[in-house]
């Protein structure tokens, strides 16, 4: 069990590190854009 925290921890800290989130910083941009109101960017 400690091997898997451990590890989760590192592939988590190297998705941030080389900026590949899968979408979730686009996804999450969207939520803040959705909840401040501001119009779509298309």
């Amino acid at each position: 069990m400690k091997w898997f925290v451990i590890i989760f921890i590192g592939a988590i800290t190297y998705m941030i590190v080389t900026g590949n989130m899968g979408g979730a910083k686009k996804a999450t941009q969207n939520y803040a854009d959705v909840m401040r109101g501001t119009p779509d960017k298309k």
